[in-house]
């Protein structure tokens, strides 16, 4: 199977072919077939949409294999172009592209990048490389086809950090040292970190990890995010603890709640069956619940408490 990128402006294109020149307006309005730093999370998106798309018509098992597929884009930028093609890549060996000198030529590109080499000779990383949280960060999901996965590198520059110390409850991470040394903070502990350590963050016990580059020199890095969805929009709790905050991340929520503020469930659960209303200081009032008893408000001791 063939998959044939062909920059057109016309709407004289076959009706099956994959609209990339429609979608980038979309996730990128107004660029015109270039990518900026400015749009390299919506870079990953339209790669995501890329994605989805070949695989309604490409793989390398399908049993109902079509002679090619023609994916129709804007005229394109060098990054741009490089995005569709390691797009492509990774459903057909034979992804063509033609120009007004050569026919079509395969154009196919290995899923392969040399961390210790970025941005190396790719148009599409130096777009999408840049300072972020103080540190030179690029982002290399959009050319490695990861779906469930951010994967980037940094260089904390010495005497600082990239991120807060912090956990996630839907996000796992893997951190890896590229070179130089630094420091650990993980929960109550720290350790010194060297060249080659891989440093893990699994969900599940809110662990809050954080990077330093302390020890006299800069440290690069390469992080991994595993999400469980491949458009990576999980609704994730993140716990910030240094600054005693708990923010809600993901679709429909935006929110911050200081961790001190943090009551124990065990009193909404023995009281499921009741109705009342819960206060912001954590107290409650007896309420008319729809289906439940209305809780009866327990008597005060001698100490004024109930």
């Amino acid at each position: 199977m063939d998959i044939s990128i062909v920059e057109k402006d016309t709407e004289n294109v076959p009706d099956d072919s994959i609209r990339v020149d429609i979608a980038w307006e979309l996730f990128l309005p107004g660029s015109k077939g270039a990518i900026t730093g400015q749009w390299s999370k919506n870079c990953d998106s339209l790669k995501n949409w890329l994605w989805i798309e070949l695989g309604r018509k490409a793989g390398y098992m399908r049993m109902d294999p079509k002679t090619k597929i023609v994916v129709v884009c804007p005229k394109l930028s060098d990054a741009g172009k490089e995005l569709v093609i390691r797009t492509c890549s990774f459903w057909s060996d034979n992804v063509l592209e033609a120009s007004s000198s050569n026919p079509e030529r395969n154009v196919w590109i290995p899923p392969v990048v040399n961390v210790n080499d970025i941005p190396g000779d790719s148009p599409l990383l130096r777009q999408i490389a840049g300072n972020h949280h103080g540190a030179f960060h690029s982002l290399l999901s959009p050319i490695l086809g990861s779906g469930r996965s951010n994967i980037r590198t940094y260089t904390i520059p010495e005497g600082e950090t990239f991120a807060r110390f912090h956990s996630h409850t839907a996000r796992e991470e893997l951190y890896i040292v590229l070179k130089g040394t630094g420091s650990a903070r993980i929960g109550s502990h720290k350790l010194i970190l060297h060249t080659g350590d891989l440093i893990s963050k699994p969900t599940g016990p809110d662990l809050a990890t954080q990077l330093l580059a302390d020890q006299g020199v800069s440290m690069g890095i390469l992080d991994i995010e595993i999400w469980p969805d491949m458009l990576k929009n999980s609704k994730d709790v993140v716990h910030y603890a240094d600054h005693g905050e708990v923010d809600f991340f993901g679709e429909g929520w935006d929110m911050m709640v200081p961790s001190g503020s943090f009551l124990s469930a065990s009193d909404s659960m023995n009281n499921y069956e009741t109705g009342y209303r819960r206060n912001p200081d954590g107290t409650w009032v007896p309420s008319d619940v729809p289906g439940l008893r209305k809780r009866a408000k327990e008597k005060e001791t001698s100490k004024g408490k109930p």
